[in-house]
């Protein structure tokens, strides 16, 4: 790992803080995700691995790389009691996969609702169509004309593909590379008026290509969300496209332990001084 990487990776592991008390950490090394135990609809597949090295990994595959007109979708099978009046956050990886001379479409979702299931293909990821008691963080990979230029990273509420609001992110076919491990988190900060409603920020995050977030004020009361037993799960769809839409557990290039960055920094100080010694010489 080069220095710039490193500095790279820390300020991302620094920008992501401490784990909040409610929501799901998929991201967490430890513990892989049971994606074959979740509920699939549509085109979704999942299957766990052990290459032999100690770990099982598992993936959720909402489309099928080479194969378009998808929508597909996988749900938890448990649901959580959200507050919120608290806090939360939800995490995991992501890529995509097609061949770049190909048409790019149409994007993925990590949704919340009050109900499972998937909605339309197409520009609506999946979600548009779903429970109007629902909100969704969504990376939408297509555009029409008038529409936010993809990829971009958009909040949407009440089953409606139409965001509430949009980060264009410049990345263009970047999005889609099988080498490439996004993280996706979905963080809530409360009014603190204990009204139910508060600031949802949306993440897109890779180690080389950067950081974009995206916000929107959100009344979980309003929804009809509040008092409900919620589900979290994810959608995609792909449309005229044939892209290949994954949810994964850790990354390719998994980011050090907390406590290896003291050893890591103290090897590349010393590194650095055998190189500024050979040059006195």
């Amino acid at each position: 790992m080069t220095l710039a990487r490193l500095l790279t990776a820390l300020a991302l592991t620094a920008s992501l803080g401490a784990h909040a008390q409610q929501g799901v950490d998929l991201t967490d090394q430890n513990h892989s995700p049971d994606f074959p135990s979740w509920t699939l609809y549509g085109s979704a597949q999942a299957q766990s691995f052990t290459p032999g090295n100690g770990f099982t990994y598992s993936v959720l595959n909402l489309t099928q790389a080479g194969t378009g007109g998808q929508a597909g979708a996988g749900w938890a099978p448990q649901a959580l009691a959200l507050d919120f009046n608290s806090a939360f956050n939800f995490r995991f990886y992501f890529n995509i996969q097609n061949d770049p001379s190909q048409l790019r479409g149409d994007g993925l979702t990590l949704v919340l609702a009050d109900a499972t299931g998937v909605g339309n293909g197409g520009s609506d990821l999946g979600y548009g169509g779903l429970s109007s008691a629902s909100v969704a963080f969504a990376v939408d990979t297509f555009h029409f004309d008038g529409e936010p230029v993809s990829p971009s990273v958009q909040i949407l509420a009440g089953g409606s593909n139409t965001p509430l609001a949009f980060t264009q992110t410049g990345l263009g076919d970047s999005i889609r590379n099988a080498n490439y491990a996004f993280m996706g988190e979905l963080a809530y900060a409360p009014s603190g008026n204990g009204d139910n409603a508060g600031l949802l920020t949306g993440t897109l995050s890779n180690l080389l290509l950067g950081s974009f977030s995206v916000q929107a004020q959100v009344d979980f009361a309003a929804l009809g969300l509040v008092g409900q037993p919620v589900y979290y799960g994810f959608t995609a769809g792909n449309g005229l496209a044939t892209d290949g839409q994954t949810i994964q557990w850790g990354a390719p290039a998994p980011v050090p332990e907390p406590g290896s960055w003291a050893m890591i920094l103290a090897g590349l100080a010393c590194l650095g001084l055998i190189a500024r010694r050979r040059q006195a010489r």
